[in-house]
């Protein structure tokens, strides 16, 4: 979950500022260990999407990427170009050591098994393990710092640029405030090209989520609040595809559901 400063971590609602976040407190509590199901669900969830279209995306955005490469490895086959986006330093620092790694020896090398997985290939050997993130740090074309609260997140230059955003659990966590999320995720999808495809992931309904032994804030989103917002920015209603993942095990994190979606933005008149 990435974020902006919201409280102090010792005010009387307990949430830590974003100053307190730490990338390896992150990466240890959701991706040290194993694919944990849900994340499962919602890597399986983005490559059906990505799958589903009928041509290959030629600029493709992570915003929100945190510490992590999974979702970008996964996009790396259906897009020609991926750009990286977070506000938060540290993040992207996790993000550019995986880059520019002398080892192939990685966490993420359980994360590629399980996608390609999912494309068919439950079986696949080291070869083509690493093929696919060779694929992955040739397609990754830019990372940049960015703050979802600004009206142009990427610059003027950036509006209807993206074919393809795929944001992971990032815009309900900027804020406790849910208006706050919904000037967010009009800043960001400001930058999906018209007929580009959007496909994100929140946490279900979650006012806080754990990290570590700090709470960060979450935006408590619903599946009408994320339906909502998709259509008031000019997706299409028909494409539209919002969903909860059960994942009542996470409660202990502060969440016990995945709400992700999808949906195609208008084709200009």
């Amino acid at each position: 979950m990435r974020g902006l400063p919201v409280t102090d971590s010792r005010s009387p609602g307990g949430l830590a500022d974003y100053s307190a976040w730490r990338a390896r407190d992150y990466f240890e509590t959701y991706y040290s260990e194993v694919v944990l199901p849900d994340e499962q669900a919602v890597l399986a969830y983005q490559l059906e999407v990505m799958g589903g279209a009928d041509h290959r995306y030629g600029r493709a955005l992570e915003y929100g990427c945190g510490p992590t490469l999974h979702r970008a490895i996964a996009a790396s086959a259906y897009a020609f170009r991926i750009d990286m986006a977070d506000w938060l330093a540290d993040n992207l620092a996790f993000v550019r050591e995986w880059l520019h790694a002398a080892t192939e020896e990685s966490d993420w090398n359980r994360f590629t098994s399980f996608i390609l997985a999912c494309e068919g290939a439950p079986d696949a050997d080291r070869a083509r393990v690493l093929r696919r993130e060779a694929q992955t740090r040739k397609s990754v074309r830019g990372l940049y710092v960015s703050d979802a609260r600004w009206h142009d997140p990427l610059g003027a230059e950036r509006q209807g640029f993206y074919d393809l955003i795929v944001s992971g659990f990032c815009l309900d966590a900027v804020s406790s405030d849910r208006g706050v999320w919904r000037a967010c995720m009009q800043n960001m999808l400001s930058m999906l090209a018209p007929g580009g495809t959007i496909v994100i992931h929140a946490l279900h309904n979650c006012t806080a989520y754990k990290v570590g032994e700090r709470m960060f804030p979450g935006a408590g989103v619903t599946v009408d609040a994320m339906a909502e917002s998709l259509l008031e920015n000019g997706m299409a209603r028909a494409s539209l595809d919002v969903q909860i993942i059960p994942c009542p095990a996470n409660a202990v994190y502060g969440y016990s559901g995945i709400l992700t979606a999808s949906a195609r933005k208008l084709a200009a008149p």
